[in-house]
């Protein structure tokens, strides 16, 4: 179908809210002639983090019904939590690691330590990063660390890692991660331990590296990842890269060129991405220009290119290099996972956000509009259940390939720290409320039980969740300045947070760590059932035993710090 219009006057201008990316603003759109109203509200609650951390395309959120007594924790329960909890002194790195043997006791001789946040871009969270990272690699022999952002933008922060005098710190914080997740001063103190310690390293084994394990920041797009392999391809085989990866490269460009285009708009608003939100529906608009035998040409050609090089490793190895060939290797799958993640969304067609990237698509082309064949199935009422489903079903190879790239990365450097939200992380199915929506159990599994699956005992998780907010002060923000989709801890229903939050005034510590493998009885019976579980501002139902290993509890949360050049990190 054409791309529909909408009525004189509702174009938002170029810079609104919405072009900016944020989450809460209301349009009115045509389609098919017909005009209806779209909010986002709900599905902000769906996807974005808590409103003081800007606007991202991850998470649900759930608001309790704010009428009737909450259910409170058992008894037992609560005393097994206060009885249990080892408190942590600070979040801050710091020489004294003490109170880290908690965090190693828990992990034990895990290869793979997961550390899992319950909302993006919060200083605490990413300050523990930090902190748990140093204690892994000074004393528990880690050598990488995995974070929750794209794997081919990720090289430059690796390379400033690893001392390169070509990668100013500025440019690996800008480049270095995606959708800008790397301009905050937590960010810029991680990166300045890992190549400081690298630089006391005189054993090229014992440095420790950096990696992305999501897709690009240009989301779905297999011409970055065939970009990034057609130099070492036209050294090692250059008759196959002037026949056919010519011809693959050119449909995959095809298929991005909407995205491109896109990509440009936002640029010149002074965006360096595509905000995630509206990501996935313009990759898929952009793909569904190939006709469908360009499709499954590209999708084929994706194979028979990773076919290639795993049966020419030794020769094009001898030709390059391991290192160099292991990357090649590594940008086929990419390519392999991305063109998967775009069938997926095919067969699970529901996009959230698609009539805001109609209207980006609007602003962009204008009265030279081309004719964008649009499936109509992609587009979802707010109310519609089985849509939902299929939005996070058709987002499961997403988790996949989180998992596929962590485990890339421990087979080659071993023990592996990962750091994402704990919605990726977790080893057990959430129960998803958008809203006033419930969607209970969609069948899609996270990264996190595709990498327990994988791995088994060697990987285990340390949940993040937090009870309240502080202002700029450290104080606790006062209730009429919380942001709108934030509840208080005292409103869930039989959450965890409610007795980690009795459990750190009674210790007189404002950071916990629980393992949740020793409780028994009542308690254990009631960690293994669907209770509630902090998400962003709100809640989800899941099972703490099965999703978690362990819990790691921050009394108050105040925003990451805006990185500030020339400003000694953290500080």
């Amino acid at each position: 179908m054409p791309l529909a219009s909408t009525t004189g006057g509702e174009q938002p201008p170029a810079g609104s809210p919405l072009h900016a990316g944020h989450c809460t603003k209301s349009q009115r759109f045509t389609r098919k002639g017909t005009t209806f109203l779209q909010r986002t509200g709900a599905i902000a609650a769906l996807l974005g983090p808590l409103a003081l951390a800007g606007c991202s395309s991850d998470l649900p959120g759930h608001t309790p019904a704010p009428t009737g007594e909450p259910l409170d924790p058992p008894a037992e329960g609560t005393a097994w939590v206060i009885r249990e909890v080892r408190p942590i002194t600070t979040t801050d790195p710091v020489e004294d690691d003490a109170d880290m043997e908690a965090f190693g006791d828990l992990l034990g001789s895990a290869s793979v330590a997961g550390l899992g946040e319950s909302a993006h871009v919060l200083h605490q969270f990413n300050q523990m990063r930090i902190r748990l990272l140093k204690y892994l690699v000074e004393r528990k022999g880690f050598r990488a660390i995995v974070l929750e952002s794209g794997v081919i933008e990720g090289r430059l922060a690796e390379r400033y890692v690893q001392g390169d005098p070509d990668v100013p710190l500025e440019d690996a914080l800008i480049g270095g991660f995606t959708h800008g997740s790397g301009l905050y001063e937590e960010v810029r103190g991680m990166l300045d331990w890992m190549r400081t310690y690298n630089e006391s390293q005189q054993d090229p084994g014992a440095k420790v590296h950096y990696y992305g394990m999501d897709l690009t920041a240009d989301g779905d797009a297999p011409v970055i990842a065939l970009k990034l392999l057609a130099p070492y391809l036209a050294t090692v085989d250059p008759t196959y890269a002037e026949a056919e990866l010519s011809e693959l490269l050119a449909l995959a460009e095809k298929a991005n060129v909407v995205t491109e285009e896109v990509r440009r708009y936002y640029e010149g608003l002074g965006e360096d991405h595509i905000p995630g939100n509206f990501l996935d529906g313009f990759t898929s608009i952009s793909f569904e220009q190939l006709s469908q035998d360009e499709q499954a040409a590209l999708e084929q050609g994706i194979a028979r290119l990773n076919e290639r090089l795993a049966a020419n490793e030794a020769t094009y190895t001898s030709a390059s290099s391991s290192e160099e060939h292991a990357w090649a290797a590594h940008a086929g799958l990419l390519a392999s996972q991305m063109i998967r993640d775009l069938r997926s969304r095919q067969a699970h067609p529901a996009i959230v956000y698609f009539d805001e990237n109609i209207a980006v698509l609007e602003a962009i082309y204008k009265d030279h509009l081309p004719e964008l064949t649009i499936d109509q199935r992609h587009f979802m009422e707010l109310d519609d259940v089985e849509a939902y489903k299929e939005y996070f079903k058709g987002r499961e190879t997403r988790e996949l390939a989180l998992a596929e790239n962590l485990a890339w990365v421990q087979s080659r450097h071993g023990k592996t720290m990962l750091y994402a939200h704990n919605f990726h992380l977790m080893k057990a199915e959430v129960d998803i409320n958008v809203g006033d929506v419930a969607l209970g159990k969609v069948g899609s599994r996270s990264a996190g039980e595709f990498i327990a699956e994988r791995f088994g005992d060697d990987y285990v998780l340390i949940a993040g969740t937090m009870d309240t907010l502080l202002g700029p002060t450290g104080a606790p923000l006062p209730p009429e300045q919380w942001p709108p989709d934030f509840i208080p801890t005292s409103r869930c229903e039989r959450c965890l947070e409610k007795s980690l939050a009795e459990a750190a005034e009674a210790r007189g510590s404002g950071a916990l760590l629980i393992d949740l493998r020793t409780a028994s009885g009542e308690a254990r019976a009631w960690l293994e059932d669907d209770i509630d579980s902090r998400w962003q501002g709100s809640f989800q139902k899941v099972s703490p035993l099965r999703a978690f290993d362990g819990v790691f509890f921050v009394g108050g949360v105040s925003p990451s710090r805006p990185y500030e050049p020339g400003d000694p990190a953290g500080e």
